[in-house]
């Protein structure tokens, strides 16, 4: 082989190395979601938070939905962003929500495996003859894993403190 093969090679692996290091295709797909739906997102300085249901296992070893619910409002509050309460929110034009979805399965003694999304959604009112309001999903982030209840815990966190820095933005 020669040295320039060689070379070849080695940047080669360097290149994929970087590439699945640094998560490089979903960094370009959240730049490309950003600078269509970003300014749309940014704007919206209130959501509806809803968290969907955790599994019965994952809340009898102490993940329960309330705090998760609990965490993300007091999060998003100081940072500024409102929690609106239903009746506030249905009044709201796009009714824009911050949804959390927390998917775990158990694994073994206390280990799961699990994916958590967060998303940023909006209605749009339905157009003429047409029956029901169309949701769009302006911004979203997903993380997978495998761990016990703080290292779910952990990637909740993880997620919301990315929705907020791309809120900020």
């Amino acid at each position: 082989m020669s040295n320039r093969s060689l070379l070849f090679l080695l940047l080669f692996v360097l290149a994929i190395f970087l590439v699945v290091k640094f998560d490089l295709p979903t960094q370009v797909k959240i730049g490309v979601t950003d600078m269509i739906y970003g300014d749309e997102m940014r704007g919206m300085k209130s959501f509806r938070v809803v968290v969907e249901p955790l599994s019965p296992e994952l809340e009898k070893d102490g993940l329960r939905r309330e705090e998760v619910l609990q965490k993300l409002t007091a999060k998003i509050e100081k940072a500024g962003i409102r929690n609106l309460a239903e009746k506030e929110w249905r009044k709201t034009p796009g009714k824009p929500i911050l949804h959390v979805t927390v998917d775990a399965t158990k694994t073994g003694d206390s280990l799961y495996q699990y994916s958590v999304m967060i998303e940023v959604t909006k209605s749009e009112p339905p157009r003429s003859g047409a029956g029901s309001e169309k949701i769009t999903t302006l911004w979203s982030s997903s993380d997978m894993g495998e761990g016990d209840a703080s290292s779910l815990r952990a990637s909740i966190n993880e997620k919301i403190g990315f929705f907020l820095r791309a809120h900020g933005k």
